[in-house]
């Protein structure tokens, strides 16, 4: 009997000393900082406020530009939204900062950007990451935003219990998500409306949404004919599990579709 004993006491000594050994790896692994972040903190712009003053008078001329009936285009750097961020995740994000977020940081490379902010409280202190891809969508106005690699440090956390966290979160700023399930994890469908009473003019259209090296560029078109003749001009997301709400018919379609219409009203 005694022997017995000794044996399960060893046996569970054994676990405890496993289960503590990952608890550690766990944290070290937590403790990793993503090298675009580290670079990003280092090089952040000099003077915060300009930058982030600049970003405002960037999306100013935008929304003067897309009051106007025609073609737009804005382009927004990376420092200048880094410092935005900085400046304003302790105004407009207050829930987050107020539950350990901060220092929030964006590398926009070539077809994809990189994110990452600081989560700090008594039990932890770590740097949450993400990549994420921007892409239009054959609807208009609904982006398709694929997040890959979230992760606490170096550990991987799985985003899809987080799924209704951000959508409840996105709804506090009434942004509307939806969410499209593929092979390779979970896309979120944002939809831009294309409809406001301040605009001007309706509808306004995105038509091209560009990430390159250290900026994004943004271009579309202001008008009734720019939904009726939406044609994206920049990589397309192919839905996998979401369906349209209706089907868009083919531009050579609606194109044939005009003249049979004005011919039936004469």
């Amino acid at each position: 009997m005694s022997r017995w004993i000794k044996q399960i006491g060893i046996s569970l000594l054994v676990l405890i000393i496993f289960a503590l050994a990952v608890g550690c790896w766990a944290l070290r692994q937590t403790q990793v900082v993503p090298d675009f972040y580290a670079r990003a903190t280092q090089t952040s712009p000099a003077d915060i406020e300009a930058a982030s003053q600049q970003l405002k008078a960037d999306v100013a001329k935008l929304q003067k530009d897309v009051a106007k009936v025609g073609s737009w285009k804005a382009i927004f750097s990376e420092d200048d939204i880094n410092a935005w961020l900085i400046e304003q995740l302790p105004i407009k994000f207050r829930q987050l900062y107020t539950k350990g977020a901060s220092e929030p940081r964006i590398s926009i490379q070539n077809d994809h950007l990189l994110a990452a902010v600081r989560y700090k409280d008594t039990r932890i202190d770590t740097v949450i990451s993400c990549e994420l891809r921007v892409e239009l969508t054959e609807e208009p106005n609904l982006l398709a935003v694929h997040i890959t690699n979230l992760q606490a440090g170096s550990l991987p956390l799985p985003l899809n219990r987080f799924m209704s966290e951000v959508s409840n979160e996105a709804a506090k700023g009434s942004i509307q998500i939806r969410w499209d399930q593929s092979e390779s994890g979970p896309t979120a469908l944002v939809l831009i409306p294309s409809k406001h009473p301040a605009y001007a003019h309706n509808p306004v259209i995105i038509e091209s949404l560009l990430l390159i090296e250290g900026a994004v560029i943004l271009s579309g078109h202001t008008g009734q004919r720019a939904k009726t003749c939406y044609e994206p001009r920049s990589p397309v997301y192919q839905f996998v599990t979401y369906r349209p709400t209706k089907k868009r018919r083919p531009q050579t379609e609606r194109l044939s579709a005009k003249p049979q219409s004005l011919s039936k009203t004469r």
